[in-house]
């Protein structure tokens, strides 16, 4: 029930089309409206791992078939020519329109960003990193099956496993490897891991570097977690270890800039047509 309820958020993003192309075969179709399967596929990447992927696709097709019977009855009832409902089409129209400005400012300020200004910025403010907390570097698999990761963890136990034979693992016991991929190639901020699982962030806390692999329940699910090193205390991390949180700072910083300068050159130009007026 929990997942059927989600389903309405999932398909705001589906919007069907009106002319499918030949070499893309649809799954639905609601009068000259059509449900693609390239729609279907992509949005169903998002659904949990626990849930039944036949299921939830017939929930979708389903949902989509509802949702556009209604839209199409709107149509044929006029709805649109009702003066609230055209102020609201309007409403919704500008709101789309500003954010999508907005968002067109957003991507050529991000587009500025280079790896200079990364290094640069690292450099100057290094000193004041030491001051966001430990990092550790870990080896985490999860899996709904218990016995699954028994097996890694045996296989952890007997070998030495290095990093390139550790990522064939994750391949092949994680059932969420391209998530748990960003968890195993570097070393992480240890108070933003597991904020969701408080039983593996305590587990984490508690664990010492170079323990054994441990298997914890979880969220109904199985989570193998292996802590391999932690830096010392007030240590300075290094430029690998933060730069998605640097570039992420910059691009704040970026966009900030760009919003900024570009409402400022609208304003000057509407002033100079004399299209603002403030009474």
């Amino acid at each position: 029930m929990a997942w059927k309820l989600g389903i309405g958020t999932l398909l705001l993003s589906i919007i069907g089309c009106h002319s499918p192309e030949p070499s893309n075969e649809f799954v639905a179709r609601v009068g000259d409206s059509y449900l693609l399967q390239s729609d279907l596929d992509s949005n169903l990447e998002i659904v949990p791992n626990h849930v039944d992927s036949i299921q939830a696709r017939d929930d979708v097709i389903d949902q989509w078939i509802s949702r556009e019977l209604l839209y199409q009855e709107a149509l044929r009832q006029d709805l649109g020519d009702q003066q609230d409902i055209q102020r609201r089409l309007l409403e919704n129209s500008r709101t789309i329109l500003i954010d999508a400005m907005i968002s067109e400012y957003n991507r050529h300020a991000e587009n500025e960003l280079t790896q200079d200004a990364i290094a640069q910025y690292y450099e100057s403010y290094k000193v004041h990193f030491r001051f966001l907390g430990p990092f550790v570097r870990i080896r985490y698999l999860r899996h709904s099956i218990q016995d699954t990761l028994l097996t890694a963890l045996e296989m952890l136990r007997q070998s030495s496993v290095n990093d390139s034979t550790f990522m064939v693992m994750l391949e092949r016991f994680s059932s969420s490897p391209a998530d748990d991929l960003q968890m195993n190639q570097n070393y992480l901020l240890e108070n933003n891991l597991f904020l969701h699982l408080p039983e593996l962030s305590s587990t984490l806390r508690s664990t010492a570097p170079g323990s054994l692999p441990q298997i914890l329940l979880a969220d109904s699910v199985y989570h193998l977690l292996h802590v391999i090193d932690r830096s010392p205390p007030d240590s300075i991390p290094e430029l690998s270890w933060i730069e998605g949180f640097i570039r992420e700072q910059l691009e704040i910083r970026l966009r900030t800039q760009h919003y900024n300068r570009n409402i400022q050159r609208l304003r000057v130009e509407a002033e100079f047509r004399d299209e603002i007026e403030i009474r």
